[in-house]
């Protein structure tokens, strides 16, 4: 095998580990927010699936200013993906308690690019999380 096929290795190993811990993490959080949420879980699952169209047609800034200011359901997807970017980006955050939408409006547009496909790609995990989380339970009410 050549340099070349070696290099290609590493970075899709690189790869499979990063996404493995996204999904990681997303299932926890999601495992978390069911057990917080208990009634209004399915209103959180719904939410989770509208975020991504949501960054899209607003921009990353504007859905998390959206969230931050929305209810407990809204709130969780918040405090989950600053927890994520937090892990991920530590250098971008000029202080342990500033807020995610704070550091994301300071981010420069290469930056801000790289954090919305990052935020997509957990969003996809969550969303893949809890449907399966609620049809868990629509199976345990039958």
């Amino acid at each position: 095998m050549g340099v070349n096929g070696g290099e290609a290795m590493e970075t899709n190993v690189k790869r499979v580990g990063i996404e493995n811990g996204r999904a990681a993490f997303a299932f926890q959080e999601v495992k978390q927010a069911k057990e917080r949420l208990r009634g209004s879980f399915e209103n959180y699952r719904s939410y989770v699936k509208k975020m991504p169209s949501l960054i899209q047609v607003n921009g990353l800034g504007q859905a998390l200013a959206f969230c931050f200011q929305k209810g407990k359901e809204y709130k969780a997807i918040y405090q989950s993906l600053a927890k994520w970017m937090r892990e991920q980006f530590p250098d971008q955050f000029s202080s342990a308690n500033q807020e995610l939408v704070e550091a994301v409006v300071n981010l420069s547009s290469a930056d801000y690019r790289l954090w919305t496909m990052e935020a997509m790609a957990l969003l996809d995990w969550m969303r893949k999380f809890a449907d399966g989380m609620a049809k868990d339970d629509a199976k345990a009410a039958e």
